[in-house]
């Protein structure tokens, strides 16, 4: 399925033990029911029999040793036991009461838990409530008691709270964050504006440049043109200042681990009053930061780079779009922003290069697209369309690229400083077995090495034929390993990038601020300030690294709801669309508008036959394949899945 590059770079957790002479495992089982389950390792899924779950449940991490490990249809399969569950799934299990067959019954909305559970105790509930159930084994199965009534599942918003509590997110900042939150004030203190170790640097020409709909502004850029040729100001708020290390905002912070970006609504890691308010970059406001002041030769290449605390006044509150259109050449809006418009050529000039280095380095691009939801007053989808790239948003995301590098390598040059670092590392020989499995059937010539760089991965995309480039582009974003925060720098392989960290974001990034407590420190104290940190990095990259799994699972959820609600209302409709995934019961189409729905194995002829290597659904002469086009006609909604038809 199509998700974005982000989504699909985030950390798994998974590893690989020996012991007794015996392989273990050890990951987050996905578990179809009672019937069966897999964990997921870098060596690939292993498989575990219902009768081997040993009492394991969807979500769960589990320990299990291998039991068997023989060629299988696509591959090896491997096969496994449970032997311990290390920690239990916390989050909860949402469902809808449904009356079927003379009884009340629970359909999960995680249809991992069971397709229809019987249900011992109502608890109040209702024929169409959306509930919270607790899962009791019996000897018959799993069966399912309610514990909390949410409302009716059809009210609006309900698919977005049930995702909300089925993950457990935290909504409500508790008494004591928010009285902490407010003891700051609203404006910046002076003594902390005039301490000598920051830099004042309200007299550049810095603003902020995001979405329409952005409230928190936790980055800022300026440019000059030098002798060399140029000097890139990267501003990142402060928030290190306010949210110190156990405090109520910090504990509460690391809890969350991250802002959670849903379709119709955002739950910050910090309150409003800091995230909108006192470390947010807002225009003509002192705002105090941590800011990285670049130096850049004329071709664009990096020359040195210097990391400092200080204090600015934001110029302007730019839109992404805004800057489009003033680089398009909208007088209006040039003439409204004349103060801007000559940093916003050079920047232009100059991340015009920096794409170019990054691509000549070999950095991948996917060039996926995310969704852009349209709702009306009432909070009804009214629209879903592909969200256009813009120079404008890369200019911004190649100078935070930029920041984000010249961190990591200037903290990691300087010894053994604690640190918390974004890795990305090579994928693993399975996976690339099996890419290469595809790119075989495709008749393409194309290869990937078994120990691949990051340019040999961006010279298949590129080197692939039009007519399946998007298809290989799929396969290869799978064959990739999973992006995470760890207190070691191991590279990022997918920016093609040695060092590499998260410094741009602490407003709804946890790692930043992790980072900018220990920058602070070392500006202040040297080296030895932040040996402090050693136990803290580990803490939080693990956490971080989780949360930001929790965050991704919850906003992809909550899209697909989202465009379910919207095709709902297109029953019968006919579309042409591509196919994004092929599986052995069926294959997903996706449509123009990012819309993503199932044609069944069941709706195919009886010959329908699954190829794993090729990729395709054989019926006949028919093949349907990864990437090809198809037309479809929307059958069915339920809940976040849309079923299709071929036409």
């Amino acid at each position: 399925m199509n998700k974005s590059f982000k989504n699909r770079y985030s950390a798994g957790n998974r590893g690989v033990f020996s012991g007794s002479g015996l392989e273990t495992v050890c990951g987050v089982i996905d578990c179809k029911g009672e019937r069966f389950g897999f964990i997921p390792t870098d060596g690939g899924d292993v498989f575990i029999p219902g009768n081997n779950l040993c009492g394991a449940r969807h979500g769960d991490t589990v320990r299990a040793i291998i039991t068997s490990d023989r060629p299988g249809r696509g591959g090896r399969r491997r096969e496994g036991r449970v032997i311990d569950i290390v920690e239990r799934n916390s989050g909860n299990i949402v469902a809808t009461v449904v009356y079927r067959d003379n009884m009340y019954c629970a359909v999960p909305d995680d249809r991992h838990f069971g397709e229809c559970l019987e249900i011992d105790s109502l608890g109040g509930a209702s024929k169409h409530d959306k509930v919270i159930i607790k899962l009791n084994r019996t000897s018959r199965g799993d069966r399912a008691a309610v514990i909390a009534v949410l409302g009716r599942a059809d009210e609006i918003g309900m698919d977005v709270k049930s995702v909300i509590v089925s993950h457990n997110l935290r909504t409500e900042f508790p008494k004591s964050v928010i009285d902490e939150a407010n003891s700051f004030g609203d404006v910046v203190a002076k003594s902390e504006i005039n301490a000598p170790y920051r830099c004042d640097f309200r007299d550049k020409i810095v603003f902020t440049i995001d979405g329409e709909s952005s409230k928190d502004f936790d980055d800022a850029v300026s440019i000059e043109r030098t002798e060399s040729g140029y000097r890139l100001g990267v501003y990142i708020a402060d928030v290190a200042e306010y949210v110190t290390e156990k405090s109520p905002l910090d504990n509460e912070a690391l809890m969350r681990g991250t802002s959670v970006y849903l379709a119709d609504r955002v739950i910050p890691m910090l309150p409003e009053q800091l995230s909108n308010g006192l470390c947010s970059l807002n225009e003509g406001e002192d705002r105090l930061v941590l800011a990285a002041i670049i130096e850049l030769d004329a071709n664009g290449n990096k020359l040195k780079a210097e990391v400092k605390e200080g204090v600015i006044r934001s110029t302007a509150r730019l839109t992404y779009t805004g800057v489009q259109a003033i680089l398009d050449g909208d007088e209006k809006l040039r003439a409204k922003f004349e103060r801007v418009v000559p940093s916003l050529e050079i920047m232009r000039e100059l991340a015009a290069k920096r794409v170019k280095i990054r691509k000549n380095r070999g950095a991948i691009d996917f060039d996926l697209t995310e969704t852009e939801i349209e709702f009306d007053a009432v909070g009804h989808v009214v629209n879903i369309k592909k969200k256009p790239r813009l120079f404008s948003a890369q200019i911004i995301e190649e100078f935070m690229i930029l920041a984000n590098v010249s961190v990591a390598e200037k903290f990691k040059s300087i010894g053994k400083i604690p640190f918390v670092y974004r890795v990305h590392e090579k994928p693993s020989a399975e996976k690339i077995e099996s890419l290469n499995d595809y790119l075989d059937a495709t008749g393409s010539r194309l290869r990937m090495p078994m120990n691949p760089t990051p340019d040999q991965v961006a010279s298949i995309l590129d080197g692939a034929p039009d007519d399946i480039a998007a298809a290989v582009a799929r396969v290869t974003l799978r064959a990739m390993a999973k992006a995470d925060y760890q207190p070691i720098n191991k590279g990022h392989f997918g920016l093609a990038e040695d060092f590499y960290c998260h410094f741009t974001s602490p407003i709804r990034r946890y790692p930043d601020l992790a980072i900018h407590r220990i920058i602070t420190a070392y500006l202040r104290g040297g080296a030895k300030a932040t040996y402090k940190y050693k136990d803290f990095v580990e803490i939080a990259s693990t956490k971080s690294s989780k949360a930001e799994r929790t965050a991704q699972d919850c906003e992809r959820k909550v899209d697909d709801y989202k465009k379910a609600e919207y095709m709902s209302h297109r029953i019968g409709e006919i579309y042409t669309g591509i196919i994004s995934s092929v599986t052995d019961f069926g294959f997903f189409v996706e449509l123009p508008n990012t819309a993503e729905g199932l044609v069944r194995m069941g709706s195919l002829p009886p010959a329908a036959m699954f190829d794993a290597k090729r990729l395709c659904i054989s019926c006949g002469r028919a093949r349907y394949r990864l990437g090809d086009a198809v037309s479809v006609k929307v059958n069915k909604v339920e809940g976040d899945r849309i079923d299709f038809l071929l036409n």
